[in-house]
């Protein structure tokens, strides 16, 4: 957990202080930051994950939720994938009617934003499971704490929610979205639980983990003062973002 920290520390650290402006680097870096903190979806599993934990509740509600007959599973493993993916895909397609007056270039950032968010999200996973030793209820795993099927779904949802508020729709329609896309998320994280892969500490911290991410790199990245550099000349196209100072 202590290189976790010292990692994220690092990438605040160098975002903040790699411009001439340095100040307002940090302001914005900070602001993407707060807001991706303080929002329910980042503290609120912190805080629910944190006393299961403490209470030892953890153990109790896996058991419950874990069926020993995998008939009576709710959700099968294909669920899971298919309920993450169909969150990812709202996501895609909210993001491509947003409307952006047009501006084919704006489209193309906010689309690469979501990818950005959604990779760096795969790879917390594999961070936290690489340096984090967590044996999954099931016995199976031993890197159990970072899970795929709740970071990135609910880093979907999180964006999603991101492009709702910029749709021109009415109030229901965001509120249906958002709850779609949020049920699909916490049944692509329930299945995990249910089939011992991981415990339900480890969803609530990963849901946090994927809302976290997600939210910082559009806050930041989304930006005005933010450039989108597309190269299609060379044999390896690349899309790049970087900060404009």
């Amino acid at each position: 957990m202590f290189k976790i920290i010292i990692y994220i520390s690092l990438v605040f650290i160098f975002t903040g202080c790699s411009s001439k402006n340095m100040a307002y680097s940090w302001e914005r870096t900070k602001g993407a930051a707060y807001n991706a903190v303080t929002d329910p979806m980042t503290w609120a599993p912190v805080a629910t994950g944190l006393t299961a934990d403490a209470t030892g509740w953890d153990d109790d509600i896996t058991d419950e939720i874990m069926k020993e007959n995998k008939d009576d599973y709710i959700f099968s493993g294909d669920d899971a994938d298919k309920m993450r993916t169909f969150s990812t895909g709202i996501t895609y397609t909210t993001a491509v009617f947003v409307p952006d007056d047009g501006n084919i270039t704006m489209k193309v950032k906010r689309l690469s934003v979501d990818i950005a968010a959604l990779s760096i999200g795969r790879q917390y996973v594999n961070f936290t499971n690489a340096h984090i030793d967590h044996e999954s209820p099931s016995k199976t795993n031993e890197d159990a704490f970072g899970s795929n099927h709740a970071v990135t779904p609910f880093a979907s949802a999180a964006l999603t929610r991101r492009h709702v508020e910029l749709m021109d729709i009415p109030k229901w329609s965001k509120y249906s979205i958002n709850t779609i896309s949020y049920l699909a998320a916490s049944g692509s994280a329930y299945q995990r639980i249910e089939s011992g892969l991981h415990s339900f500490s480890d969803q609530m911290y990963s849901a946090a983990g994927g809302n976290f991410i997600a939210l910082f790199i559009h806050d930041a990245f989304m930006a005005e003062d933010t450039d989108l550099g597309i190269d299609l000349s060379s044999q390896d196209p690349k899309i790049t973002l970087s900060f404009r100072f």
